[in-house]
């Protein structure tokens, strides 16, 4: 038994290359780190070895970031649920809304919930649709300024009604096109017997036209839809545009559907009274592929309220 010295510790075998394994030691980097003498200086030794490790290391991870993918970008962007036409949003939530919530709870009375579409939803599948509990009614887009046309809407009007659904078309306002152009257009689309509710005149931009221009045509194709219909129409438009350019401007005759994407009910400028409320453009319905504008009735307004 060998007596060590106390307080002391007694070296150990010196690592030398002769000692590493061979993965190591067939390297020529690793004979000009690590000296092949065993007397050399321990630290010095431990010194290359670390070196060595860090040569290795550092092309290893270099070569991990580059094949790391790029985080996706998680600034929210608008919904656009119709590329025809840049939906107005003018008040989105970043959260999505299935139903509007009330004081913390979800708004769950008997209250009717519709939903409306376009192209942008591609096939329907309208049975399953119909089956939902709180599917209504449905809007369906026919048509947009002077010449542009659904191409789903003649099928998603056919199928709706089929499946038993309280069916409207609404048409896509531009400013900058005259209000008989507009009516000739619609009207190409729709057929008056096929129709359960007053249509709607979807109004989100100005087409920067003077407010005269504006006003004067949005007006005149409200009197040719009347005149058409027998009934006057519903404005669809979002709660800002509203109280920029529809409050106190003579429209007090014309029931108006709000979208709002917040979550409790939208109020407009002067306590403007307003039929339907479009609470979310990121709805799920049985049925309907991705995304859906849903709405519902507010306060004392009814169905029978838009029905022709």
């Amino acid at each position: 038994m060998v007596r060590r010295p106390r307080g002391r510790r007694m070296p150990g075998p010196v690592p030398c290359w002769h000692d590493c394994p061979p993965a190591l030691s067939h390297l020529p980097l690793f004979h000009v780190l690590m000296p092949s003498h065993p007397k050399t200086d321990i630290r010095a030794q431990w010194i290359c070895l670390c070196l060595l490790a860090l040569a290795f290391a550092l092309p290893s991870a270099a070569l991990a970031s580059k094949r790391k993918p790029k985080p996706a970008n998680s600034e929210m962007a608008p919904p656009e649920p119709d590329p025809l036409t840049r939906r107005a949003r003018p008040d989105s939530h970043p959260r999505t809304l299935e139903q509007p919530a009330f004081f913390g709870f979800t708004h769950q009375t008997a209250t009717l919930h519709g939903i409306d579409v376009s192209h942008y939803q591609g096939r329907i599948d309208w049975d399953r649709v119909a089956r939902h509990p709180e599917v209504s009614y449905v809007y369906i887009k026919a048509s947009e300024g002077e010449s542009n046309q659904d191409s789903y809407y003649q099928t998603n009007v056919r199928e709706a009604r089929r499946a038993g659904l309280k069916v409207g078309s609404y048409h896509f306002f531009r400013a900058n096109v005259t209000a008989q152009k507009q009516l000739s257009n619609f009207m190409s689309m729709v057929d008056l017997r096929q129709q359960d509710l007053i249509p709607i005149i979807d109004v989100e931009a100005t087409n920067r036209v003077s407010d005269d221009v504006f006003h004067a045509r949005l007006k005149e194709l409200l009197r040719l839809v009347t005149q058409t219909f027998g009934k006057r129409p519903m404005i669809y438009t979002g709660r800002n545009f509203y109280n920029k350019h529809f409050y106190g401007k003579g429209y007090g005759e014309y029931p108006f559907m709000i979208a709002a994407y917040i979550f409790e009910q939208p109020q407009l400028s002067g306590g403007d009274d307003y039929v339907i409320w479009q609470y979310t453009a990121s709805g799920r319905i049985d049925g309907v592929r991705g995304d859906v504008d849903r709405s519902r009735f507010v306060g004392r307004h009814s169905l029978r309220d838009i029905t022709l």
